[in-house]
């Protein structure tokens, strides 16, 4: 470092920190080899797939590496709390306990004895 650069003031004005760091070189920033730091083209090679392997977010209900498709509900506030208030007495996320309620109203719904829906009409509870 320069005579003088050893250390930050703890309270630097935003003009003092870029007149600080406007004077500094690349002598400044210790740095190693390639070599040195032990990454290899193969790591970078492996670290480069892993990543593409990754999937942001939550897992796929799908399946691995696959999008789940979503959709958005809007509920009554009562409903939002029940629904709330079993997900956490079950120890269970909302949206697992409306994919369960969702999927077993599709079961009764097109099961044996399929019940007559006429469209738009608010089933309301199951029988």
């Amino acid at each position: 470092m320069k005579p003088g650069m050893t250390e930050l003031k703890p309270r630097m004005t935003e003009a003092e920190a870029r007149a600080y760091l406007a004077t500094m070189t690349d002598e400044d920033f210790p740095t190693i080899s390639r070599e040195e730091s032990g990454i290899t083209d193969d790591l970078i090679e492996r670290l480069v797939e892993a990543a593409h392997q990754m999937v942001a977010g939550r897992p796929s209900l799908t399946a691995p590496g696959k999008h789940s498709p979503q959709i958005t509900v809007r509920f009554a506030k009562p409903v939002y709390e029940r629904l709330a208030d079993l997900a956490k007495r079950t120890g269970r996320r909302r949206s697992q306990v409306v994919r369960d309620a969702v999927n077993a109203y599709l079961d009764w719904a097109e099961g044996p004895g399929k019940p007559n829906l006429t469209p738009g009409l608010d089933v309301g509870v199951m029988a």
